[in-house]
């Protein structure tokens, strides 16, 4: 088996087994998930979307495209669904912990909110970096699969999923309120970051933790897990995942730098916790590869070059040699 059907199939059993264990461990647990829909039906999707792409062999770019698109978003019900169940589990909160640590490597976090926030552009520019984080999910995997990255496009998915669980796992032992409550930041009162997006969990994430009758809305679903910080982690993915298009390289890694940074200050997180992530990501890079391959030998595409023409068509799994990572 080549190493993109190798990816291919590892992204489908993982959406089949992130149902199947999530929504099993919430049962447990007895918590009680709505409007999510359920592991049968998950699993009867990804079958229908196999028997679909299974008609795109010739077209591999469409078949990655629509795989990681439709995979991608399957899988935000089982990831949100892992982060509530590990906050129920009502462990203590670790604000103080998260605090000494950010103290311990010497960062005033009062103060560079103040700095940041007196500047507007570099405001704006953080406020934009952090909220590009589903449009970079969403939209690399496409643009990958469109030029050719196939082997990629699969693992970018596959390792989006990794960090989100890792980082759910993780967070059974931290459940945090973040840098806004612990400094008594009242983000109305802030010039120019969007403090909004730092607090529109806290309910949430209150509800979660507190109530032992909580239950869980998809509808009503955020964001809950302060550590590690997931955007941290998606950040050092996407940089990763562009790295070799030259004309995408540069100007995504700067925009991942400012969403990495962005956690910290935006998005009421701790510096350990922006470190954290970033150690996830690599983490969950390496296992990823590890399985997959490392796309050493993935199929060579210049960016923004047309479909495959018809004599390349027929070699759905050529691979030619790459210039690696």
């Amino acid at each position: 088996m080549d190493q993109i059907s190798k990816a291919r199939w590892v992204l489908a059993g993982l959406i089949v087994l992130a149902y199947t264990i999530v929504f099993s461990l919430a049962w447990a647990a007895d918590l009680e998930i709505r409007n999510a829909g359920t592991a049968p039906q998950a699993i009867v999707l990804v079958a229908i979307i196999l028997g679909i792409s299974s008609m795109m062999a010739t077209r591999p770019r469409l078949r990655a495209a629509l795989e990681t698109s439709v995979f991608g978003l399957l899988l935000v019900i089982p990831i949100v669904a892992a982060s509530y169940l590990a906050v129920s589990l009502n462990m203590p909160w670790a604000d103080s912990d998260l605090q000494a640590m950010d103290q311990a490597l010497g960062i005033d976090w009062v103060a560079l909110l103040s700095f940041v926030d007196s500047r507007k552009y570099l405001s704006a520019a953080l406020n934009l970096a952090y909220a590009s984080f589903a449009l970079q999910l969403f939209g690399l995997p496409l643009i990958l699969a469109s030029t050719g990255s196939i082997l990629r496009s699969y693992q970018m998915t596959i390792i989006y999923a990794t960090i989100c669980f890792v980082s759910a796992v993780i967070s059974i032992w931290y459940p945090a309120l973040g840098t806004y409550v612990i400094h008594h930041v009242d983000p109305s009162q802030l010039m120019h970051i969007d403090g909004n997006l730092g607090v529109v969990f806290l309910d949430e994430l209150r509800s979660a933790h507190d109530n032992p009758h909580f239950v869980f809305d998809f509808t009503r679903a955020e964001g809950i897990i302060t550590f590690p910080s997931v955007h941290a982690a998606i950040a050092v993915l996407c940089a990763w995942a562009a790295w070799r298009m030259g004309w995408l390289r540069y100007p995504v890694l700067i925009l991942n730098v400012l969403m990495a940074a962005s956690a910290a200050i935006v998005a009421n997180h701790y510096v350990v916790d922006v470190i954290a992530g970033m150690g996830v990501a690599g983490f969950s890079i390496a296992l990823v590869l590890s399985v997959c391959g490392s796309g050493k030998m993935e199929l060579r595409s210049t960016a923004f070059r047309l479909p495959f023409p018809p004599s390349d068509r027929m070699r759905s799994s050529a691979e030619l040699p790459d210039s690696g990572t």
